[in-house]
């Protein structure tokens, strides 16, 4: 297909490489290609547009954020949607939104065992080391939608359920905890990360390595301060928004 100086974005102000992927969009969002078949390769974008290969590659990297394609190495680009889809949106303002969180995007348990919290994993979670834990690993996921986060709980051997009423609880485990062993979450303590996606969660989450990531590590408290449980989650960064109102005190 012959190019024009235009088509080739020579007369564009943006970046190369966000003109580039605007063009892509509109290619998908027209149908060439249509969902289910691959992009051409870097190579080939690159002597079709005259782009570099950073270009090119920096094109596909917002094409695969905005979910509209999933790059796997060793198998090609494959368009996996025509627009952008929304993020999940949660708004945090207390406990009871991060117990709705949990109703909305449901936990799908996909291993259990117990472990030490040792002195690495003390460290991540910034407490003592020491104690017993059920570690609980899963997928949530709103029904219908790609899977929105990998999680890692860590709920306190004692208060730990039986590992064959997981998949029965859809992840509700810390409101479980409070209805059948007694102990309610008093205070979640947050921190917000930004990062880029593993091996082993792009693997999980269906994206590409590196992709850019929300993490979230909580720790849920009782009423005496006793860790209940303990929770790392992590989104791809396109598939995930976190609101928050902020109200400033007033004075006297």
């Amino acid at each position: 297909m012959t190019q024009t100086g235009q088509d080739r974005g020579e007369d564009s102000a943006a970046p190369r490489y966000v003109w580039l992927a605007e063009t892509l969009k509109k290619r998908i969002a027209a149908g060439d290609p249509p969902v289910g078949k691959l992009l051409p390769t870097e190579h080939a974008l690159c002597e079709a547009y005259n782009v570099s290969r950073h270009t090119a590659r920096e094109a596909l990297r917002l094409l695969a954020e905005a979910g509209l394609i999933v790059r796997r190495r060793g198998a090609g680009t494959l368009v996996i949607a025509t627009e952008s889809k929304a993020a999940f949106s949660q708004r945090l303002g207390n406990v009871d939104d991060l117990m709705q969180y949990a109703r909305d995007a449901r936990l799908t348990p996909d291993g259990a065992e117990m472990v030490s919290l040792e002195s690495h994993l003390a460290r991540t979670f910034g407490i003592a080391p020491g104690g017993e834990y059920m570690r609980v690993s899963g997928l949530r996921a709103v029904p219908g939608e790609p899977p929105l986060a990998l999680t890692d709980i860590y709920i306190r051997a004692d208060l730990a359920p039986p590992v064959e009423k997981l998949v029965e609880m859809n992840g509700l485990i810390i409101e479980w905890i409070a209805s059948v062993r007694g102990v309610s979450t008093a205070r979640v303590d947050q921190a917000i990360l930004a990062g880029a996606m593993t091996e082993r969660e792009a693997g999980k989450l269906d994206c590409e390595a590196g992709t850019a990531a929300l993490r979230t590590r909580r720790r849920y408290y009782d009423k005496s301060g006793r860790v209940i449980a303990l929770s790392d989650t992590v989104h791809p960064g396109n598939r995930f928004v976190y609101e928050m109102s902020l109200l400033r005190e007033t004075e006297g």
